[in-house]
C-alpha cells in the first residue's frame, strides 16, 4: 500500500512538473541599435541587457534593431549557451536593423525561418529583393517552431513597422498591417493556425486614441487574434514633443496571439525594464535609469500562455 501511494505521488509530481513547463512565455524587445546607437553616442550595456533577459525567463523572444548580428549572437551564445539559440534576418531596411528571435532550444525546435521584404516598400513590385533588403522599412521575420513538449507547430512573426506619427507614416504602417494579414491568411490556408505576431508596431496612434487606434484594433480582429498587451500602460518612452527634459510613456510594442492558439488556455502579460520600475509615469530624463540610457527607449513585454 505504501509503495502504491508513493508511486501515485511520484506520478502526480511528474504531471505537475510537466504541466508547469507546458506553458509558453513569449516576449518582445526592441534593443536600440545593438550594439551602438549613433544618435545618442551610446554603446549597449550588455550586462544590463543580459540581466534583463534573465529576469524575463522567456521561452521565445522576438528582437528588433540588431545592427551587429555576430556580436549579438556571440553574446547570447556565451551567456546562455545551455539554453538559447539565435536566428536573425539578413535584411534590415535602410538602417540595417535586423530582427528575429532568441529561443529556448530545450523547449522549441526551429523548423523554418524566412523573411518577407514586402513591408520594406508596400505595394512596390518594381524593386528587387536585394534592393528591398537595404532600403525602406524592415522585413517580417517569420519562424516556424515545434513545441517539444506538446508537438504543437507555432508560426511566430517578428515585426518592426514604420516609425513616426505623421499621416504618411501611419498610412504606410497600415499597408504593412495588410501584408501581415495576407501572410496569416496564407498560413491558415496551409493549416497553420497557431500564430504569434509580436514586436515594435510603432503604434503611435495607440496611446493618442486617434481614429487609427480603432483601425489597429480592427486589424487585430481581422487576424482572428487577441492583443494580449492591450491593457499595458506603456512599452516605451519618448520626449513627448515637449522640450521639458521629461520622458513620456507610450505603447508601441504588442503581442498578438491567434485565438486558435489561446483556445482553452489563459494568459497573463507584464512589462519589464524601466517601464516596470517607473510604473509608466512621466519621468525626468535624468531619472530614467540604466536600461533607458544604455539599452533602449523600449521595454521588453512578455505574455505567458498557461
Amino acid at each position: 500500500m505504501e509503495t502504491t501511494l508513493k508511486s501515485i505521488i511520484s506520478l502526480i509530481l511528474i504531471f505537475l512538473c510537466f504541466n508547469s513547463n507546458a506553458g509558453l512565455r513569449v516576449a518582445s524587445y526592441n534593443i536600440r541599435n545593438f550594439d551602438y546607437d549613433t544618435r545618442s553616442n551610446t554603446r549597449t550595456n550588455k550586462n544590463h541587457l543580459v540581466n534583463t533577459i534573465k529576469a524575463m525567463n522567456a521561452d521565445l523572444m522576438a528582437i528588433q534593431e540588431i545592427n551587429e548580428q555576430e556580436e549579438f549572437k556571440s553574446m547570447i551564445s556565451n551567456k546562455f549557451k545551455n539554453r538559447y539559440k539565435t536566428t536573425l534576418s539578413t535584411c534590415g531596411g535602410f538602417s540595417q536593423q535586423k530582427l528575429g528571435f532568441i529561443y529556448d532550444k530545450n523547449k522549441l525546435q526551429l523548423m523554418n525561418f524566412k523573411e518577407d521584404v514586402r513591408t520594406s516598400k508596400p505595394g512596390r513590385t518594381d524593386v528587387s529583393h536585394e534592393v528591398m533588403c537595404v532600403t525602406g522599412s524592415r522585413p517580417l521575420a517569420i519562424a516556424t517552431f515545434k513545441n517539444k513538449l506538446t508537438n504543437e507547430k507555432i508560426v511566430v512573426i517578428s515585426v518592426h513597422l514604420k516609425a513616426g506619427g505623421k499621416d504618411s507614416s501611419i498610412k504606410k504602417r497600415f499597408k504593412q498591417h495588410n501584408i501581415i494579414n495576407d501572410v496569416v491568411a496564407k498560413l491558415a490556408r496551409n493549416g497553420l493556425n497557431n500564430v504569434i505576431i509580436l514586436g515594435d508596431f510603432n503604434s503611435t496612434e495607440y496611446s493618442l486614441k486617434r481614429d487609427s487606434h480603432q483601425r489597429f484594433k480592427a486589424s487585430v480582429k481581422s487576424l482572428n487574434a487577441i492583443d494580449t498587451t492591450e491593457q499595458l500602460q506603456c512599452s516605451s518612452y519618448w520626449w513627448g514633443g515637449a522640450d521639458d527634459s521629461k520622458q513620456y510613456p507610450s505603447v508601441l510594442d504588442h503581442i498578438l496571439i491567434s485565438r486558435n492558439l489561446l483556445k482553452g488556455k489563459t494568459y497573463s502579460t507584464e512589462v519589464f525594464g524601466h517601464c516596470k520600475q517607473l510604473a509608466c509615469k512621466v519621468t525626468y530624463e535624468s531619472e530614467m535609469g540604466t536600461g533607458f540610457d544604455e539599452v533602449s527607449d523600449h521595454c521588453p513585454v512578455l505574455t505567458e500562455i498557461k
